[in-house]
């Protein structure tokens, strides 16, 4: 017995058999319906919106990087080294002096003989302490200015925070108003700037 291939026309829809009197219908199965036309589907399209960047459109131009290799500056981390009964201060403003850089003070480590503190918080004048005394933190800047006076205490553009301990576990803190003398070989850890 050959088997016959059927063939539906494209326009048949099983939807348009009546379902109520077929005996042999499976209860919720999906029925198919006749796909609609060509301009329902034209007229759905047209209200979505239109994804994506409009006809014509270009990139905005963006801004050149420009790089003055003039105004680079270089940063270099350094440690100074201050020997016996020098001022560590003056020590670290002729390093940099000499290397013509401003430099940032991070840290110093070792023990000083006497230092010179000012109050920062009023206008007391400065008074010396004498140790020894072990460094506990020594921080501050020197801006490099060719035109600057060699004196210390008036330069503007030099400014250090000090903070030290004593035998008796006594510890002061302040501005550095004059000298700090080295007792023993003091290492500074500081970064040097060439253009601040």
């Amino acid at each position: 017995m050959v088997e016959s291939d059927i063939v539906f026309p494209s326009s048949y829809s099983l939807s348009s058999f009546d379902h109520s009197t077929d005996t042999d219908s499976v209860a919720g199965s999906p029925s198919l319906q006749k796909p609609s036309s060509s301009t329902t589907r034209h007229h759905h399209q047209s209200r979505k919106r239109k994804v994506g960047r409009p006809v014509g459109s270009k990139n905005k131009p963006k801004p050149l990087l420009v790089i003055d290799k003039a105004n680079t500056s270089v940063v270099k981390h350094v440690f100074i080294e201050v020997p016996e009964s020098y001022d560590v201060i003056r020590t670290i403003v002729k390093f940099a002096r000499h290397h013509q850089v401003s430099i940032i003070v991070l840290n110093a480590s070792g023990t000083v003989s006497n230092v010179t503190i000012r109050n920062t918080y009023c206008h007391a004048s400065p008074f010396t302490l004498y140790g020894p005394f072990k460094l506990i933190s020594l921080t501050g800047t020197y801006i490099h200015n060719a035109s600057l006076s060699s004196t210390l205490n008036k330069d503007p553009h030099c400014s250090f925070g000090i903070s030290v301990s004593g035998i008796k576990e006594q510890c002061f803190i302040g501005g550095v108003g004059g000298k700090v003398v080295a007792q023993n070989v003091v290492m500074v850890a500081a970064v040097i700037v060439n253009k601040f």
